[in-house]
């Protein structure tokens, strides 16, 4: 046990030093003439308890205490107290301040041994409760690690049962929405034809009311007049105008909701792990855009330059679902930027040789050094607890690397965005 003595008087030091020297838990007994130096010497001589005079010319030992007190690196210190003072504010003050203890001058010899008895056994307890928290802290290590082998162990198989069932949900949400959305889209078409032919009627009777305003009676001129403020009252011309609007922007909801579900229909079309066909890229890239395009439309314009005649022989909904981790952790990273305009992530491929090259680039906040050779590790994460489970890209690895034996490789520079290369294979056949 290594005690420290603070005091301006040297007499006051080597007297206290004497009856310390009969504690047997003490082992080392350090002093300090100057309380400014004291901070130093508890670090570089691992001090276990501290006692310091309370009155002193450079600092106080208030001073002394309120500073060791303020850093938690030194909060399982027992400080003893020494002074004359006997006033109640200074009790107070001691003890506000954190002191353990507090010893009056002059000091008693069976005063102060008992209450360094207190303080080394207070100390003993404090780093046996710490080395049980490291012991622990260790053990957790030990089984978070061996619950990280479990869970790789176990990725494969949960991989697959996802593929499957994700399939399975894709084709019965589509199945689901396509029944009301035909019958919607067969009465928009009707109520379309019968709305032309209301426009008919009206332009019809509208020429024919202007043409007979020659030679008519005043009776009905007045009737004629009384139409045409009703027609105007009820903005009949403005709704006659805004319904063909109303129509246009009906027809392409109906639309985009009928692409929806044709993609969610080829999505879902694949769901075995091994199952394997052709493929035209850009069309599987277009419906994956258009499945995510609501996630990433008011963060990131989406651009690609991808060849029609690139075929991939591969399993759709693993492809598919590499697009969707990358340009949705994408969309993820520029939306942390706060940006007043919209970022941008592009997509194009190539074919170079015997291979297919896909790239996905943004302009996003790029991933700092540190974390690229991590990227595609199980359960790495730099988003919030909560927020990802840090297995996105170790998918992605899995589905390109050993599902369909091409490559993956990921370029950036922090600040400036980041690039992922895919590399597959040209397969013609089965």
């Amino acid at each position: 046990m290594n005690v420290l003595i603070v005091d301006d008087s040297h007499f006051n030091l080597s007297a206290a030093k004497r009856y310390l020297e009969d504690i047997p838990e003490i082992t080392q007994i350090l002093l300090c003439d100057d309380p400014r130096q004291a901070k130093a010497i508890i670090d570089e001589y691992n001090i276990d308890i501290l006692i310091s005079d309370v009155m002193m010319p450079a600092i106080t030992g208030f001073e002394l205490l309120e500073l060791l007190r303020s850093d938690k690196k030194y909060d399982d210190i027992p400080i003893i107290m020494l002074t004359s003072l006997d006033d109640i504010d200074a009790y107070k003050k001691c003890f506000e301040l954190g002191a353990f203890d507090y010893i009056n001058k002059p000091i008693n010899t069976v005063e102060l041994h008992s209450r360094l008895k207190v303080a080394i056994e207070a100390k003993n307890n404090s780093n046996h409760l710490k080395s049980l928290l490291d012991v622990t802290k260790k053990q957790y290590e030990e089984l978070r690690f061996i619950n990280a082998e479990l869970t790789e162990a176990k990725f494969s198989l949960v991989q697959s049962e996802k593929m499957a069932a994700i399939g399975q949900l894709a084709a019965g949400i589509a199945h689901e929405i396509n029944n009301p959305m035909s019958y919607v889209s067969s009465n928009f078409d009707i109520l379309r034809k019968y709305f032309i032919r209301f426009k008919e009627y009206f332009d019809y009777f509208d020429q024919q009311v202007q043409s007979s305003r020659v030679n008519i009676s005043p009776e009905t001129d007045c009737m004629l007049r009384d139409f045409e403020a009703k027609f105007q009252e009820l903005k009949l011309d403005y709704i006659k105008n805004e319904a063909e609007h109303l129509f246009r922007d009906s027809e392409n909801g109906i639309k985009r909701i009928t692409d929806i579900i044709q993609s969610l229909r080829v999505y879902a079309r694949s769901s075995k792990d091994d199952e394997k066909d052709l493929f035209c890229l850009l069309e599987l890239i277009q419906q994956v855009i258009l499945i995510i395009k609501n996630e990433v439309k008011y963060v990131a314009e989406i651009k690609f330059d991808v060849p029609e005649d690139i075929v991939l022989y591969c399993n759709k909904i693993q492809i598919g679902q590499v697009f969707v981790n990358i340009i949705i952790n994408a969309a993820q990273a520029i939306k942390t930027q706060n940006r007043s305009d919209l970022g941008t992530i592009r997509i194009k491929a190539c074919i170079i040789h015997t291979d297919i090259r896909i790239t996905i680039s943004d302009d996003g906040p790029g991933i700092p050094g540190e974390n690229l050779r991590r990227i595609f590790e199980p359960f790495f994460t730099t988003k919030e607890i909560g927020k990802g489970t840090g297995l996105g890209l170790s998918i992605t690895y899995d589905i390109i690397v050993n599902k369909h034996n091409g490559n993956i490789d990921i370029k950036s520079e922090f600040g400036k965005g980041a690039t992922f290369i895919i590399t597959l294979p040209i397969v013609t056949t089965a």
